[in-house]
């Protein structure tokens, strides 16, 4: 069976351009909210993104940076008829993983 390493090079596995982008817009739009609304334990915000690759991308780049992550999605539902739902996005928790809290401590203490 191919791995997963292998199969992440496969051209299939690989983003768009306009998927690239919005990955680097929605880090971004991340990064911001991270400085202006940041508390010790973490932060949440709701995007709109819905592309599950854009998602992915953008999750494995925060975690590589010592984020742990929870994605939930958004979803509405019309107002006269609410069997017809759409999804509109996700809020996002954000919290330092484990090792962040140490380092931090660490620092603090030196």
């Amino acid at each position: 069976m191919i791995s997963a390493v292998e199969a992440l090079q496969l051209p299939t596995a690989q983003l768009t351009a306009e998927e690239a982008l919005a990955a680097d817009k929605l880090e971004s739009l991340i990064d911001e909210h991270i400085r202006t609304g940041m508390c010790h334990s973490g932060v949440d915000l709701q995007v709109t993104m819905t592309n599950a690759n854009v998602i992915a991308c953008v999750n494995q780049r925060l975690r590589a940076n010592g984020w742990g992550t929870g994605w939930q999605p958004v979803i509405e539902q019309h107002r006269l008829n609410v069997a017809v739902q759409k999804h509109v996005g996700f809020k996002v928790s954000l919290f330092p993983d484990d090792e962040a809290y140490k380092e931090a401590a660490r620092r603090a203490l030196s």
